[in-house]
């Protein structure tokens, strides 16, 4: 350290430009070696390095659009699956509730027909019953007539006594 400022001695302008620039030569290849040296670093490293990051940024950029676009069409694949999924509800409701439907006219289709056959069997059995029944009375009114016929027989080919006619009728009574 120069005492001469220390000491507070005034130092003329010449000394304090040799002081700043002792050599002009030197300071002139110094600055000439600086701009080589930043040359040589722009070009070899600042430019790769450069165009490096532009290479990433181009990279990363491309990636985010593709993600962005992926994520579109995910978002719209989704929306249809959904459209999908609500319109698959509706018509699984309106399946369902045509089969409900049509097993409710079925049901009283065959109701109605049981009924109809239910219907048409009673009625066949009355008749039947009926035809039935005045079978039996006619078979019954000609068991009555041949057991009165034959009653008759007797009763003309034998004398009547009150023992007899007792007889005659507790025996026709156990033929009926």
């Amino acid at each position: 350290m120069n005492w001469n400022i220390l000491a507070g001695k005034a130092i003329n302008g010449d000394d304090i430009i040799n002081q700043l620039f002792p050599n002009i030569p030197m300071l002139i290849a110094h600055v000439f070696a600086t701009l080589i040296l930043l040359l040589v670093l722009w070009r070899w490293v600042y430019k790769p390095f450069r165009t490096l990051l532009h290479n990433r940024h181009l990279n990363i950029k491309g990636k985010l659009d593709d993600a962005a676009v992926k994520q579109a069409l995910a978002n719209q694949d989704r929306s249809h699956a959904l459209e999908m999924l609500n319109s698959a509800k509706v018509e699984a409701d309106v399946i369902v509730n045509d089969a409900k439907t049509k097993a409710y006219d079925e049901r009283k289709e065959i109701l109605d027909q049981a009924h109809v056959e239910a219907m048409r069997i009673t009625n066949q059995s009355k008749h039947d019953i009926a035809k039935q029944k005045k079978a039996a009375e006619k078979e019954i009114k000609a068991e009555i007539e041949a057991v009165s016929l034959e009653l008759a027989k007797v009763i003309l080919n034998s004398e009547i006594d009150a023992k007899k006619h007792q007889k005659f009728i507790d025996d026709f009574i156990d033929k009926i």
